[in-house]
């Protein structure tokens, strides 16, 4: 069974998220041959299939860990694709699982996720009917508002425009727009990966109500550890998030900026020197997704932080880094 509960940010204020990743077919992506260059979900995939009825009560198991628990609570559900995708789950099982949160107090937020050429306004709309008195989000994968950058280093299949699309038509079905950005792709330096996902959150802020940083790390079986194997590609630096948090976030203060930095630490994740204090800074970026509260980063010691700085003014790219 694969959910779990964190610390996290509940509709504007610190409280609990039960993450659930329920066991669909996967997506449709990858199961044309054109996935994510980045996403590991191909591999994640069960090999069985599940039937309807078997991932409504595997959402109603997941259910049970916070259930009579003092919240507030959000619930964050994932698949291995889109929520939204009639492949994965059908209309009337979505909205079965929607009337079990409705039955559920103590959840103030749901999140689910889809492509941006899956969303519907009657598809959403259903489900915002059913929570009306809930903070219902979908959470939009753009990764970056280049066409340029989406395609060469993602891999990702649309565009702003589809993006744009696909967030006014939550916003009018009665949902609110989470929109992820992805911080540093492949082939653009650590410089270019910070202008990137700024450019990105000026774009996009107009349809978004919640942004979600994504720090890339490396998963297995993607094109992003093939580089990375080689030497051509290293995860972003800590100070990288760190300095793209803090601009956001004093830049839209109204605005949810939030961001899970998987893996900080680790060679697989984002780091800086690979000492024990990259962890601490992992847990600041989880502490200020939590509150919101911009003293947890701008209080960090700076260390490794003259290294990054060079990096960062000269440009420098990853191939140039081996030994860094």
């Amino acid at each position: 069974m694969t959910y779990w509960t964190a610390e996290d940010n509940v509709a504007g204020r610190p409280g609990t998220a039960l993450f659930v990743i329920l066991p669909t077919v996967g997506c449709y992506r990858f199961r044309i041959g054109k996935a994510c260059y980045m996403c590991s979900y191909p591999a994640d995939a069960p090999k069985v299939k599940w039937s309807q009825d078997e991932l409504v009560n595997y959402l109603r198991e997941a259910l049970r860990k916070i259930e009579g628990r003092e919240g507030p609570f959000a619930v964050r559900i994932f698949t291995s694709g889109s929520f939204l995708d009639n492949g994965e789950l059908k209309p009337e099982t979505r909205r079965r699982m929607f009337e079990l949160l409705s039955g559920m107090e103590n959840v103030e937020e749901i999140v689910v996720e889809s492509r941006s050429e899956l969303v519907r306004y009657d598809a959403v709309r259903e489900l915002a009917d059913v929570v009306p008195d809930r903070h219902f989000e979908v959470a939009i994968g753009l990764e970056t508002a280049s066409d340029d950058v989406a395609e060469v280093s993602i891999n990702k299949g649309n565009t702003f425009s589809d993006f744009v699309r696909a967030s006014e038509t939550v916003r009018k079905a009665g949902a609110r727009v989470k929109t992820y950005l992805l911080l540093k792709p492949i082939f653009l330096s650590e410089r270019d990966g910070m202008v990137d996902v700024r450019e990105s959150i000026l774009r996009a802020e107009p349809y978004t109500d919640t942004f979600s940083i994504n720090i890339t790390d490396i998963q297995r079986g993607t094109l992003y550890e093939r580089l990375w194997e080689r030497n051509e590609y290293r995860p972003p630096w800590l100070w990288s998030a760190v300095d793209v948090l803090i601009w956001a976030k004093k830049r839209f203060p109204d605005k949810r900026i939030l961001s899970d930095p998987v893996g900080a630490g680790s060679v697989r994740g984002p780091h800086n020197c690979l000492t024990e204090y990259d962890r601490v800074i992992g847990r600041a970026i989880k502490k200020f997704s939590a509150t919101q509260d911009l003293s947890y980063l701008e209080n960090l010691r700076p260390e490794c932080r003259e290294r990054w700085s060079y990096i960062v003014e000269k440009g420098l790219l990853d191939w140039q880094l081996v030994t860094w």
